[in-house]
């Protein structure tokens, strides 16, 4: 099969012909899309001489399963699903999973939804629940989603509005994507400063931030908006939790799927994503590809 792997450490991807990845106990999947996130590269700056290879990139995926592993119950040959394949990866024509494993969540593709958007959901759908399970936001409360209109946030502001939430949104550009999408109030930091504005509008200060594009320092001017009690989720590893605990608020950190092993809540994964949010929503739905990653064809 062809798939976009490292052979050997210090090697960079390419286009390699691999064996089809076998494995007993795990279903034999032949990939139709794969999802493009931001950690599939920084996974490969991480590896070491001990890792595993050859090393297939990728880990969202939709597909078709071509073989189950003798006693399968749940899912058939045939079955179009999606779900993360991180031991085998999805940059390739064919990938392996084994049902049942936490970090690996596999769903079936509703009728309806096209491999392509089913493909865009994993990673971004399951970082953004947990996200807003990190920040405990319910019914009534004020969220702000900064960068509300890339793969995380876009779900994240369904997901928001669905719970009763009050959302509202920074973008870059994108205002009328984020009204779409849910977020009743937005702010483009091509025309306002985002902070100011929203201080301004909501003096009292706001529940809660999901900050998906400040970097360490500019972050700290959230507390601003932020009331005291506060709670702060970035995805980026960028807040200092001691800085932000100091003026009263919660600071935590919620890296792409990290969310998956280490928020309780938020274990079931992508099965739990899709039953309960991101499968209602418009632009799963309409296909518009603006509320999830890149997604690769696999041909």
């Amino acid at each position: 099969m062809r798939a976009f792997a490292v052979l050997r450490f210090g090697e960079v991807p390419a286009i390699q012909d691999l064996p089809v990845p076998v494995a007993d106990d795990a279903l034999l999947i032949r990939v139709t899309y794969a999802g493009v996130n931001p950690i599939d590269y920084k996974v490969v700056d991480r590896l070491t001489a001990g890792s595993t290879y050859p090393f297939v990139l990728g880990a969202d995926f939709a597909g078709v399963i071509e073989r189950v592993p003798a006693g399968e119950q749940e899912f058939h040959t045939g079955d179009r699903i999606f779900g993360m394949a991180r031991t085998h990866g999805a940059y390739a024509e064919y990938t392996a999973v084994v049902p049942g494993v936490r970090t690996e969540p596999l769903a079936r593709i509703p009728d309806g939804v096209k491999d392509e958007q089913a493909a865009a959901l994993p990673i971004p759908g399951v970082t953004a629940l947990g996200s807003l399970e990190l920040l405990g936001v319910a019914a009534g409360q004020r969220l702000v989603v900064m960068g509300a209109t890339g793969g995380v946030g876009g779900y994240a502001v369904q997901m928001a509005r669905s719970r009763g939430a009050h959302v509202i949104a920074t973008v870059r550009g994108d205002a009328d994507e984020a009204r779409r999408l849910g977020a009743e109030e937005v702010y483009d930091t091509n025309a306002v400063d985002v902070i100011d504005a929203v201080q301004k509008a909501h003096p009292g200060g706001i529940d809660a931030v999901l900050d998906l594009v400040n970097r360490s320092g500019a972050i700290n001017r959230d507390a601003e908006i932020l009331k005291s009690g506060g709670r702060l989720v970035s995805t980026i590893f960028a807040a200092d939790e001691k800085w932000f605990a100091e003026r009263h608020h919660g600071a935590k950190h919620c890296r792409e799927c990290q969310c998956v092993v280490h928020t309780e809540r938020a274990e079931p994964a992508c099965a739990d994503a899709r039953r309960r949010h991101d499968y209602r929503a418009d632009p799963v739905h309409r296909g518009t590809g603006r509320c999830g990653p890149d997604t690769r064809k696999a041909s």
